[in-house]
């Protein structure tokens, strides 16, 4: 009868945990509306496998305790002083797991949002701290019961005002397009080459030893540095931020897909981190769900577009194993890796892959931009993202434990060899830049090891082999180059969302006042920017771009 007795108490604080899981759930999906029923829907659902676990956590907590104590310990069947201390050992626990998701997704909210968020934490702070203040009153003032029904009340009406404060679904300011302006005419060329997982933890090394020809000469002769991102780092809001100059809280775009409960339409952009909530799909409760399109901020290619500009734009590779390889392909990859060309070892395969993507992509795109002829080109290559993420334990093996000795020695050059490849394409970009045209490269993130309890959940989850990622925001890097860039210049402060002003000023168009990037002047020549002004619009959602009249 005690263990029932337990058992329900324990399963009040799952439950409680739960609801809590939910509400942060509900809070971190900026774009969807706020609805009780799905409230409740996602508590029960979630039970089924955080409830349980912390109803199990309730139980050995109390019989551990029952066990060391020296006396006897009654309980009924709702037992104020087991829910009391229970609620708080939960709420202090989500609380942790709260302060986390906050701080990983804080890009998503606005500083409105965030105070809402910081007055939920402090409200269920108070609600932990004082469950355990109305226990410690109740056995030293002869356990007076008044003290727990002063809690109830105090703890219902907490949870109210949590729920009460959630951040209100803010809808996106409808574009009023008030007014036309005509752009300027634009006589400068833009070519913007993305090499996806650039990092200085390798590029200075091999600079040094003078294997990367090509990006010395944009070090000497241009403009670089850290480009600087946030969390979550995902290509798809990176991408985004970069397109528009805006923080996610204000572009809207959260991922590349969705979730959702099983038979419910409802979908959730973001779930939360670290309690492996992706996972629940491996038990049926989450079904994956393609992402909801959302209203977005004019972006820059829908500015390009509007001043008449052609623009070729090619950021979405053919997923590598769907690519033929190609007699060319197949004698560039000979070259470039000589020693491993006749490597069968299914280690090799992402290597193998990315280059056969990247090569196909990049002919591809060249072909279609010698033919166009474009205004502004922009092109994403993301092989090295994939080749770092498999073969940084081979060019570090210290950092590791169990790399076999003598991978690390085959496959120890493999991402030196890639960042050489990268410098071949860089090297053909630079031949055939136009006197008008300004080259960036960049990538939006670096690279860094995975610790090693991210690395077994990477074996558990079904990803073996990955030993470094970008999820925590390792710098990437930006480089500029062309006649009005200034020369050998370390530009920092770099961040995702200065490049859409940036652009927009070389350029010559205006700047959105509602941008939260800045345009960074520094890299330009001064005879550059004491003949360009910057000049400012309040946002491009009221001001309509028309090209100019020929």
């Amino acid at each position: 009868m005690k263990f029932l007795k337990v058992l329900l108490n324990s399963l009040l604080c799952g439950l409680c945990f739960c609801f809590l899981l939910a509400l942060l759930v509900d809070g971190l999906n900026i774009n969807a509306r706020f609805h009780p029923a799905f409230l409740a829907r996602l508590s029960l659902e979630l039970f089924i496998a955080y409830g349980l676990a912390m109803t199990i956590f309730s139980l050995a907590v109390f019989f551990i305790y029952n066990f060391f104590s020296s006396k006897k310990n009654d309980i009924s069947f709702i037992s104020p002083t087991f829910l009391a201390l229970g609620f708080s050992l939960v709420i202090f626990f989500f609380l942790l797991l709260f302060w986390v998701n906050i701080r990983h997704f804080n890009a998503f909210f606005s500083p409105l949002v965030r105070s809402q968020l910081k007055m939920q934490m402090a409200v269920l702070f108070s609600l932990g701290l004082m469950g355990i203040a109305v226990t410690v009153l109740f056995y030293r003032l002869r356990k007076k019961p008044v003290f727990f029904w002063a809690y109830a009340l105090l703890f219902a009406a907490g949870m109210a005002v949590v729920v009460w404060q959630r951040p209100p679904l803010i809808q996106q300011r409808p574009a009023s397009k008030t007014s036309v302006l005509e752009a300027p005419r634009i006589t400068n060329r833009l070519t913007l080459l993305g090499l996806e997982g650039l990092s200085f933890d390798f590029i200075i090394p091999l600079l040094s030893q003078d294997k990367l020809p090509n990006f010395s000469h944009l070090v000497e002769n241009g403009s670089w540095g850290r480009l600087a991102g946030f969390t979550p780092n995902e290509s798809e809001v990176l991408g985004a931020s970069l397109d528009t100059g805006k923080l996610p809280y204000k572009h809207r775009r959260l991922s590349a897909f969705a979730y959702r409960l099983r038979n419910h339409p409802q979908r959730m952009d973001v779930v939360p981190r670290f309690i492996f909530f992706h996972q629940l799909s491996r038990l049926g409760l989450l079904k994956p769900a393609s992402a909801e399109a959302h209203a977005r901020s004019t972006d820059l290619w829908q500015i390009f577009s509007d001043c008449g500009l052609t623009v070729l734009r090619r950021d979405r590779p053919i997923p590598a194993e769907n690519v033929p390889a190609g007699q060319k392909a197949e004698t560039a990859f000979t070259l470039q890796f000589a020693d491993l060309r006749f490597e069968t070892s299914p280690l090799f395969t992402p290597a193998r892959q990315s280059f056969f993507q990247d090569t196909r992509f990049e002919e591809e795109a060249n072909q279609e931009r010698q033919r166009m002829q474009p205004r502004v080109f922009s092109l994403m290559l993301s092989g090295l993202n994939t080749v770092e993420k498999y073969f940084y334990q081979y060019s570090f093996p210290d950092l590791y434990s169990g790399v076999d000795a003598g991978d690390a020695a085959k496959f120890g050059s493999v991402i030196e060899k890639y960042y050489q490849f990268y410098d071949r394409i860089l090297g053909r970009y630079l031949a055939s830049l136009k006197e008008d045209e300004t080259l960036i490269v960049y990538s939006p993130h670096g690279i860094e090891p995975l610790p090693y309890w991210k690395r077994l959940l990477g074996w558990v989850s079904g990803r073996p082999g990955v030993s470094a990622d970008h999820e925590q925001a390792p710098d990437g890097a930006i480089f500029f180059y062309g006649k009005n860039i200034v020369r050998a210049r370390n530009i920092e402060g770099w961040r995702v969302i200065d490049l859409a002003p940036t652009l927009l000023y070389l350029l010559g168009l205006p700047v959105g006042r509602d941008m939260d990037g800045i345009v960074r002047s520094q890299v330009f020549v001064k005879e550059f920017t004491a003949e360009n002004p910057i000049f400012y619009i309040s946002s491009y959602e009221d001001i309509t771009i028309k090209a100019p009249e020929q």
